[in-house]
């Protein structure tokens, strides 16, 4: 059994070995095949060149004058010219058109060249495709997206211009009783509405006024930093102080109610609510309320232009004027007013 196992890998083995050797031999003749026919091509071509050669020669020879390279401008040498060529090319003509022999690998050669151009040629002609292509697709969803916006709007005047219409048909049969009373009923509307939002604005103000910007205004009177730089400011700051630098002071030493009053008074003036005397955050929040008040006052008495005269150069005159609320008068300091945010719109 192991002897018949070992004659059948033995047998294995040597057909192996034959056909390997057959197909180096195969592989020999194959590229021997094509660098004979190789050197038979060219050795074509270079005979084919020499009789082109000769031919050449020949026809210089026998022809009277040499062969025109370039057009003469006299017309009799022109036409000698022209008769030349056309003696070169009736000779030419019968010629039969030079073509390889049957085992030239010229074809295939000529073939695989035009081959790869044409592929190169295809692959630069499809990246050039996908680019336009990309651009155009970009392209496109631009305009669809102007499309669809230039939509919107045709709808939204289509339905302005018949809601209009409407309003017309509707005040044309109106008398003009009605409509007098149409507008009064519309004007005090808006008035109410604006008198309403009027008043919760001004309660947003003042709980704003009070809650956040009356302990920041206060600091920056007692010498702490400007409105905004610290947010969490109390009683128990305000009444320890500030720094010369502005920073809280973190003594645990208050300061006497006497000694308060009096700073208050000094800075202040010493306001009273209900007989009471005023907090640093009472006085911060009331100066600021009196100055909105007085410079409101002065837009709607005096006008847009007109300024309100300070008595002194407080924390919440600064806070508006950076704020950009207010601004003071380019000349003096002393004086200040809101800022009609709506004038250019009026203009």
């Amino acid at each position: 059994m192991a002897a018949q196992i070992d004659e059948a890998l033995g047998k294995i083995h040597q057909y192996l070995s034959e056909s390997r050797e057959l197909q180096d031999v195969h592989t020999d003749a194959d590229t021997s095949s094509i660098e004979a026919r190789l050197e038979l091509t060219l050795q074509e071509l270079q005979t084919r060149v020499q009789q082109q050669q000769a031919a050449l020669e020949k026809i210089r020879a026998s022809s009277t004058s040499s062969l025109p390279t370039t057009p003469s401008d006299e017309a009799r040498e022109k036409l000698k010219q022209l008769l030349i060529l056309k003696d070169v090319y009736k000779r030419l003509t019968p010629t039969e058109p030079f073509l390889p022999n049957k085992p030239s690998i010229l074809p295939a050669l000529l073939a695989a060249c035009s081959l790869q151009q044409t592929i190169v040629g295809t692959k630069e002609a499809i990246a050039s495709t996908q680019s336009q292509l990309q651009q155009k697709t970009a392209l496109l969803r631009r305009e669809e997206a102007n499309l669809h916006d230039a939509d919107l709007i045709t709808m939204a005047l289509e339905s302005r211009i018949e809601k209009l219409q409407t309003q017309h048909t509707a005040r044309t049969e109106q008398s003009p009783t009605e409509l007098a009373h149409d507008l009064i009923s519309a004007h005090r509307a808006q008035k109410l509405k604006y008198e309403d939002e009027m008043i919760r604005l001004s309660k947003a103000f003042d709980d704003f006024r009070t809650d956040y910007l009356a302990p920041m205004l206060a600091a920056e009177e007692l010498g702490g930093p400007v409105v905004g730089s610290l947010l969490d400011v109390g009683e128990e700051t305000l009444a320890a102080g500030f720094t010369k630098r502005g920073a809280a002071k973190k003594s645990k030493t208050i300061l006497s109610d006497s000694t308060r009053q009096k700073r208050i008074d000094q800075i202040w003036g010493g306001k009273t609510y209900d007989d009471q005397p005023m907090s640093e955050l009472e006085s911060a929040s009331d100066e600021l309320r009196e100055l909105m008040e007085d410079l409101f006052l002065t837009m709607t008495t005096v006008g847009s232009g007109g300024y309100h005269q300070l008595e002194r150069d407080s924390a919440a005159a600064r806070f508006l004027v950076r704020s950009k609320v207010a601004q003071f008068h380019p000349k003096d300091a002393r004086k200040l007013r809101l800022i009609d945010f709506g004038r250019e719109l009026d203009d």
